[in-house]
């Protein structure tokens, strides 16, 4: 796709766009993770909310129990300031834990846990939502926009960051979406920052960040593999326990004790979450094995809605038996036996490797804890 270059920088290119939406009288809440983007849109809405008389900014931030030390440290600073109207919830959903095949979700703030085996607990201020889709924290109902008016609720998210956000992007046309179920609108301010325009802005403004990131960096943390999430979603998040267990190892025994499984996976790697292979096993007869005839229920019932999608899909466009360990270049992610054992292995609760087979709705493993009521997502 082209590019388009303004003849303004980055930083006075996003803040007329909130200059734009705050003269215009909408209302503006901003969705607030306690990492660097969403800190820096917070920092800009102020501004923009100060110049067009609209202070307080309006912030809601969904506790997820469970974050690196130093994220709700800088929350709760954030919630102090005069500037904010600062929403902070919590919404007793699941998260994923990849690193256990058993149970891949834990509850946040587990209801069913005494308090205070929890890793922390949420500061008085908090309230509970019913809600556990994170699309339906910021709704119209919730934060009702003036007659004539729209809600926005404004998201850090930067297509630097990942090709989907940026197709995601170019498909609607602006930095602007249209409303969602809720009757919301989505302001993406800083979509075409890049990490050192982040934190440029950051330092020449002065502006408080969490300090995770510092901690991070002197850990040896590339600039580009800085993130602030739950830090058992995916796969990919192995490669970082072993550094948050020697950076913060208090905090990182209180976790392995909260979640079965991850000191497992911050001892083993990527071995703890794939499929071995047995010396003289195929990966179709790997992938029977471990996903099929040794996996837990869960995860069996998936691997075979998967298998038969995947092959079927296959038989499609070729007689050629389903490849063992060389991609189809015509299937889709699960290509060959070795590739869909990868991506089953886990169970997928999220479908995000299997998009075709319906995620795990919460009610599965607990009984009485509700649906999505959407497409889950962190």
């Amino acid at each position: 796709m082209p590019v388009r270059y303004l003849a303004q920088n980055v930083f006075d290119a996003a803040l007329d766009r909130l200059l734009t939406i705050y003269e215009e009288g909408h209302r503006v809440v901003v969705s607030f993770s306690a990492g660097k983007d969403s800190g820096v849109c917070i920092e800009l809405a102020i501004m923009a909310a100060r110049a067009t008389g609209r202070l307080p900014v309006e912030v809601l931030m969904r506790d997820e129990e469970i974050m690196f030390p130093g994220t709700f440290e800088y929350a709760e600073r954030m919630a102090a300031r005069p500037e904010l109207d600062f929403h902070w919830i919590y919404a007793n959903q699941p998260i994923i834990n990849y690193f256990n095949r058993e149970m891949p979700y834990f509850w946040v703030f587990d209801p069913l846990l005494p308090p205070d085996e929890w890793v922390r607990q949420p500061p008085p201020s908090a309230y509970k939502i019913p809600e556990q889709n994170i699309q339906a924290m910021i709704t119209a109902e919730r934060f009702p926009p003036p007659e004539g008016k729209q809600l926005f609720a404004m998201l850090g998210l930067r297509t630097s960051e990942s090709m989907m956000r940026r197709m995601g992007l170019l498909s609607s046309g602006s930095y602007l979406t249209g409303k969602n179920a809720w009757g919301v609108r989505g302001c993406r301010p800083i979509y075409d920052w890049q990490d050192g325009d982040i934190w440029k802005a950051i330092f020449d403004n002065k502006w408080d960040y969490n300090s995770a990131y510092d901690v991070m960096h002197r850990m040896g943390v590339s600039r580009d593999r800085l993130r602030i999430a739950p830090p058992t979603m995916a796969a990919i998040a192995v490669k970082s326990l072993p550094m948050a267990a020697a950076a913060w190892p208090r905090w990182f025994d209180l976790v392995c004790k909260r979640l079965p499984g991850v000191r497992s996976a911050s001892q083993f790697g990527m071995r703890s979450v794939r499929p071995l292979r047995r010396e003289g096993e195929t990966w179709q007869e790997c992938f029977e094995r471990t996903c099929l005839k040794e996996a837990p229920a869960w995860i069996r019932e998936r691997a075979q809605m998967a298998m038969e999608m995947q092959l079927a899909l296959h038989s499609k466009h070729s007689t050629a038996p389903f490849p063992q360990v060389d991609k189809c270049l015509r299937c889709q992610v699960m290509s060959s036996w070795k590739y869909l054992a990868y991506s089953i292995y886990m169970g997928d609760p999220f479908s995000q490797k299997c998009n075709k087979i319906p995620y795990v709705e919460p009610e599965y493993f607990r009984p009485g804890s509700g649906t999505w009521g959407g497409k889950p997502s962190f």
